[in-house]
């Protein structure tokens, strides 16, 4: 059987684009294990003396793609680390002012009428998904309901109706099953106090709201372009607004043009309470051992951005 990634022609043809080839076992080990349009392709920006025609720079090295690719998967996987901090901050938040805001006995939502949950909690949420309906929005609630042993326990057998069989499931016990996404939707579709309150527990004001709409959406942009194993170092933040600017100013007292990938960090820092974040990553970058001239392409920290 015939390989389909011959990686000595890819490394012949990077050599004849002008890349210096370091160690080649290793450079072979990296394009056989690690997809190599992103790994080669998607490493190879800062390296290029001519990007459209993929022609290196003289003095690019196959080693410092390497150093580049394995500093970026590892400050992805810190990012990722705190950004699940934020979304179990985040699911908790929701669903103690869920509990609280409603009134909800023996912490059941599926037991409210749904009239109730169309009226009172969806008109929120639809600001966002304007043609969720009720069966749709509960549907993403008990989606993952099954997949969970402690979830799992309530489950009605005997009922065919997917929403009927979990409404005895709580719903501090129904959000262990849900994605970041869902608990975002929830977060949209409380009401404006009990969304005041979970702003205020993030150290944000009523007036932030908007603002911390597109930091989550960023964040979860982030998530999962981490999670599909894409470039990070360089890659664009989608959500920008004058609002998510007025977050990043009320935070750091920094009047700012746009959120870039470093910003973005920052402001992932201070929502999961965390102090380490951007040095370390800032310290690994320092050791990563690419040329200076290199470096100043990726420019991954610098603050030019700051009005």
């Amino acid at each position: 059987m015939q390989n389909i990634i011959n990686s000595r022609d890819i490394i012949k043809q990077l050599s004849k684009s002008g890349l210096q080839i370091g160690d080649k076992a290793i450079l072979n080990y990296h394009i056989k294990n690690f997809n190599y349009n992103t790994f080669v392709y998607g490493y190879s920006d800062p390296f290029y003396a001519d990007k459209y025609n993929r022609r290196y720079d003289q003095d690019a090295n196959s080693d410092e793609i390497i150093h580049l690719y394995k500093f970026d998967r590892d400050m992805a996987n810190h990012i990722l680390r705190y950004i699940l901090v934020i979304e179990k901050i985040i699911n908790t938040n929701v669903v103690n002012e869920t509990i609280n805001h409603y009134g909800i006995q023996d912490k059941c939502l599926l037991k409210l009428n749904p009239g109730y949950i169309e009226h009172q909690i969806l008109p929120n949420l639809r600001d966002v998904e304007p043609k969720i309906s009720y069966f749709n929005f509960i549907r993403k609630l008990v989606k993952y309901l099954p997949s969970s042993p402690p979830t799992r326990t309530y489950c009605q057998k005997n009922i065919h109706d997917d929403i009927a069989r979990w409404r005895n499931c709580p719903l501090d016990i129904m959000c262990l099953t849900w994605s970041f996404s869902t608990s975002f939707s929830f977060f949209i579709a409380l009401e404006e106090h009990a969304r005041v309150t979970i702003l205020n527990n993030f150290g944000l004001q009523e007036c932030h709201f908007y603002g911390f709409v597109d930091f989550l959406k960023n964040t979860l942009h982030l998530r999962n372009y981490i999670s599909h194993n894409n470039v990070i170092y360089n890659c664009s933040i989608p959500y920008q607004s004058p609002s998510l600017n007025n977050v990043y100013q009320f935070i750091f007292d920094k009047p700012i043009s746009q959120v870039k990938l470093f910003e973005m960090m920052e402001l992932i820092q201070f929502f999961s309470h965390s102090t380490t974040l951007v040095s370390n990553s800032r310290y690994y970058y320092n050791k990563l051992k690419i040329q200076e001239k290199f470096k100043q392409k990726i420019d991954l920290f610098s603050e030019t951005c700051h009005d």
